[in-house]
This record gives structure tokens, sequence and C-alpha cells, in this order.
């Protein structure tokens, strides 16, 4: 497929190089017909294998979750980061991988080993669960400092046009990596707060904030084990 694709885009390069170097006019623009026609075709052919690899890559990767069993889970758009829960055995699983040729590096934990779990957008933490925890002064502080921010700035918008990231955060009982984040909006990836695409991506991720309070809830915990989140 790539060398087809180079290919058509060689014959572009050949065509366009030969209606420059023509003196008829109807020969130019039969070449320029020719070689715009060849550069439109490598696109959509350059469209159709990226689609293709990307399709392969997630069943690929939904094949490799397949094996861990589990009744819901939640896959990054980049197919590096996954969560899985299975109610049955009550196991919250955590895979992640610096790339597509990698295999996930797979982190289980207990329900009863989730402690708690926070939305944070942009360096500020907008939900948490439970509040009466040690981090629920991180909530308060963030506020105290978003509403100094809008007293200082009453001339501006009261947040930002864009969301710069935005993740699921989870407090797990173990002292060797005690903070999982799941960033659903990535600093590479901004995103209007208008858009479509926030409003569903912020949706899921209230979703499965939901899902860990659930969890939390049914096994209460009296301490966690970090201050704040970092």
């Amino acid at each position: 497929m790539r060398l087809k694709i180079l290919f058509i885009f060689l014959l572009f390069v050949v065509y366009f190089a030969l209606s420059l170097s023509l003196e008829s006019t109807k020969a130019i623009g039969l070449y320029l017909i020719i070689s715009l026609g060849l550069f439109f075709w490598g696109v959509i052919e350059w469209r159709r294998s990226i689609n293709r690899r990307n399709t392969e890559n997630r069943t690929r990767c939904e094949e490799m979750l397949a094996q861990i069993p589990h009744t819901q889970s939640l896959l990054s758009n980049d197919l590096l980061n996954a969560i899985l829960i299975n109610e049955v055995t009550t196991i919250l699983y955590v895979l992640q991988r610096n790339s597509l040729d990698e295999d996930f590096n797979i982190v289980d934990f207990l329900f009863q080993d989730i402690l708690e779990a926070a939305v944070v957008e942009d360096d500020r933490v907008l939900n948490l669960y439970p509040q009466e925890g040690l981090l629920g002064s991180t909530l308060v502080i963030s506020e105290e400092i978003f509403e100094e921010e809008l007293e200082e700035e009453d001339e501006e918008e009261e947040e930002e046009e864009s969301v710069e990231s935005l993740c699921l955060k989870i407090v797990v009982d173990d002292l060797t990596n005690p903070i999982i984040e799941y960033a659903f909006i990535k600093d590479d990836h901004y995103l209007d707060r208008d858009s479509e695409e926030y409003i569903e991506v912020r949706e899921l991720c209230n979703e499965w904030y939901q899902k860990m309070c659930i969890i939390i809830k049914r096994y209460e915990h009296d301490t966690v084990v970090v201050r704040n989140w970092q």
C-alpha cells in the first residue's frame, strides 16, 4: 500500500513537471488536470491507509483487552491507556504503554483499595470524592484561588475558551504508585469548551468518575495515602 501511494505521488510530480515544460496551452491544461487527479487520488489512498491502520490497531488492542476478564472498559483514543472493571471479581485493571508496539503494563487493584477519585481540569479539581478526606483541602484551595483570579480579572471571561487538560485521578492503597491518572484531554490536544467533542469527553469523564464514586462508597475508608494532587 505504501508503495502504491508513493508511486501515485511520483506520477503526480512527473506530470506536474511536464506541464511546466510544455508550450501548448491544451497540453499544459491536460497534464495539469492529470496531475491534480493523481494528487487527489494519492490523498484519498493515504487517508484510507491511515484509517485501515487505525482500525487494525484498535482491533488488535481490543483483542488484547479481551484476554483480561472484565465487564466494563475504557480505552483511550491513542490506544495507549485503558481502565477495565471486573464487577464479578471486584478488580480494577489499569493498563499503560508508551507506544503501540509495546505490550501493556498491567496493574490491578481490588475495589476496596480504591480510596478517592477526582476530576481535574487544567490543574483545577472540579469534583472530588470523598470530600471529607485529606484531599478535600485541595478542592477548597483550588476554589479559593480561582475566585481570587476572577476578582482580579473582572474584565476577562470567567473561563478560558479552550481546555488544555482533563483527567480522572484515582487514589489507591499503593505506597509505590498511589495516584492513577487517566487523561481524557492532553496538553497537545486542546478542545474548545463549546465544542461537541469537549462535551462528549467531559460526559465520559464524569461517567467514569461516578463509577469510581460508587465503588468507593461500597468500601468506605477513614484514611487516604496522599495529601495533594501532584
